[in-house]
């Protein structure tokens, strides 16, 4: 199902990866070309793709994209229908919310919304880059009980003045 891997890279433009693996970065579009045997009537279906990781509990989306798949009329048979969806890699926020985080072997899921049973995944195929914005989460996670506390201790001394 799965047909092809096309990196769009801000500043430099599409690019096709040259090894198995395919090393992202934030801010880059991650485009997901596929090609599936179709027959049967002129429908539209929704193409779902997703970066990720398979757990034991089943595939952890992160990151999703959604886009049209057009299926032209055929009743007797089977036509190649082609399509892709385009995944932005979205870096991860302050504190670590939202976005991917960067590390190694995220799994790619493809799939038809309507047909479930129409399916692909990669196990083991991107690796994400850091980001150029600084990580303030270490900082940050170090700071905050120190202001707490400075929040706190004028309000327990308060009562001690006598």
């Amino acid at each position: 199902m799965i047909s092809g891997l096309d990196v769009f890279r801000p500043g430099v433009g599409w690019i096709v990866p040259l090894q198995e693996k395919v090393l992202l970065a934030p801010g880059d579009v991650l485009r997901v070309s596929v090609a599936v045997p179709y027959r049967g009537p002129e429908a539209e279906f929704t193409l779902y793709g997703s970066v990720g990781q398979r757990g034991l509990f089943g595939f952890d989306e992160i990151l999703s994209a959604r886009s049209a798949l057009s299926c032209p009329d055929s009743p007797e048979t089977y036509t190649t229908v082609t399509g892709e969806v385009d995944i932005e890699i979205a870096g991860t926020g302050w504190f670590g919310i939202g976005g991917i985080s960067e590390g190694n072997d995220y799994d790619l899921y493809v799939k038809i919304e309507e047909k479930p049973e129409v399916m692909a995944e990669i196990d083991d195929v991107i690796d994400i880059a850091g980001g150029s914005g600084t990580d303030m989460t270490g900082m940050l996670g170090m700071m905050l009980p120190i202001m707490i506390l400075g929040m706190i201790m004028p309000m327990v001394t308060e009562g001690m003045e006598e």
